[in-house]
């Protein structure tokens, strides 16, 4: 889980106050009523990376929600890793970059740039679409397509759900809802932002693998 810290500033009134919590992150209400945090990161240099190892653990609002320093951002990263995230070496300035550039409280994010999300991704820019939907989503964070890691390995989940006409609706339901259970005691995070044609192509994909 990623843990917010952010510096309060030395003579704000009226600041938003983020609190570092076990459950994410907590901030308290500054005058007006701001609007809900995206529920996914913007497409960017990196976006897709970031989604991938940032949400095994929570979803991405606790990032659309904060804005913070590169420093604190260095910070979070390294805490993370602390705490078990599973991010390669060489994938850190990525998901730090990115950060920094799109969630930095001290400067004007660029603007979206979809072709460029899926860099520093193992698979690149050559990724098939349902890779790269994969990718998003944050699904080979925890599932590889022949090995079991954090959770089954797709061509286990097809294999269980073989002849079974009512996969689609389970797996939909798993994905969105999340829980524990089916492949073990390891919970598998809720996925609800995912659009229903990403859900369609991923869960096609995966039951048609033998």
């Amino acid at each position: 889980m990623i843990l917010i810290r952010k510096a309060a500033p030395a003579l704000a009134i009226a600041a938003t106050v983020v609190v570092v919590a076990a459950v994410g992150i907590v901030t308290a209400p500054s005058g007006a009523q701001e609007p809900e945090p995206a529920r996914t990161l913007t497409p960017g240099k990196g976006s897709d990376l970031t989604t991938a190892r940032c949400a095994t653990c929570h979803d991405a609002m606790h990032i659309t929600r904060a804005r913070l320093s590169r420093g604190e951002w260095e910070f979070n990263i390294k805490n993370m890793i602390e705490r078990g995230a599973p991010m390669a070496p060489a994938e850190i300035p990525v998901i730090l970059e990115y950060l920094a550039a799109y969630y930095n409280r001290d400067s004007v994010p660029p603007p979206p740039d979809p072709s460029a999300a899926g860099f520093g991704m193992e698979s690149g820019a050559d990724a098939g679409p349902v890779a790269r939907l994969l990718n998003a989503n944050a699904c080979v964070a925890c599932h590889t397509v022949d090995k079991r890691i954090v959770g089954p390995s797709f061509r286990e989940v097809a294999a269980k759900f073989a002849g079974d006409g009512n996969a689609f609706a389970k797996l939909s339901r798993k994905v969105r809802e999340g829980g524990a259970g089916n492949w073990g005691n390891v919970p598998m995070p809720p996925n609800p932002a995912i659009s229903d044609a990403d859900l369609r192509a991923i869960l096609d994909w995966v039951l048609a693998l033998k």
